[in-house]
């Protein structure tokens, strides 16, 4: 599994969202951040072109769009949460 970091701006959007979301959703979200940072190429992500110094993806989960950037090999950082 990668190492993994949240943005601040991952962290207001999350927050965000947990104002309205279900104990459900909010354990599917823990889930789908986990298969992220274990596969960060899993299928069905798409490149954001966000930064072409450092490939982005996002990656759309039930009601919610994950972006996510790999800093590094073996580092991903969770850049956005779009619900």
């Amino acid at each position: 599994m990668a190492e993994f970091i949240f943005s601040q701006r991952f962290l207001l959007d999350a927050a965000e969202w947990e104002k309205t979301a279900s104990p459900r959703d909010q354990q599917f979200l823990d889930q789908v951040l986990a298969m992220i940072a274990a596969d960060p190429a899993l299928p069905g992500r798409a490149p954001s072109f966000y930064d072409p110094q450092v490939p982005s993806y996002l990656y759309r989960a039930g009601t919610f769009l994950a972006h996510y950037r790999l800093v590094n090999e073996g580092k991903v950082e969770f850049l956005n949460l779009f619900h």
